[in-house]
């Protein structure tokens, strides 16, 4: 059994296209992964910063006047 170039050559590109659509996938999955914990991390942060303020205008509220 004789195997050609010309028989097994479309074999190899079409196996190439996959394994690069594979690693582009997955490549913008883990860029989409980022980008999530990034949103999240500055969901957490404006929590803080609202607390942060809400505490300052309570304190500043309850100071009796002169």
């Amino acid at each position: 059994m004789k195997i050609d170039l010309k028989m097994i050559l479309p074999y190899i590109v079409l196996a190439a296209s996959i394994a690069m659509s594979w690693g582009m996938f997955s490549e913008r999955l883990n860029a989409v992964e980022k980008k999530v914990d990034s949103v999240t991390q500055m969901q957490q942060d404006i929590a803080i910063i609202k607390e942060k303020i809400m505490w300052m205008e309570n304190y500043l509220i309850s100071i009796p006047k002169r």
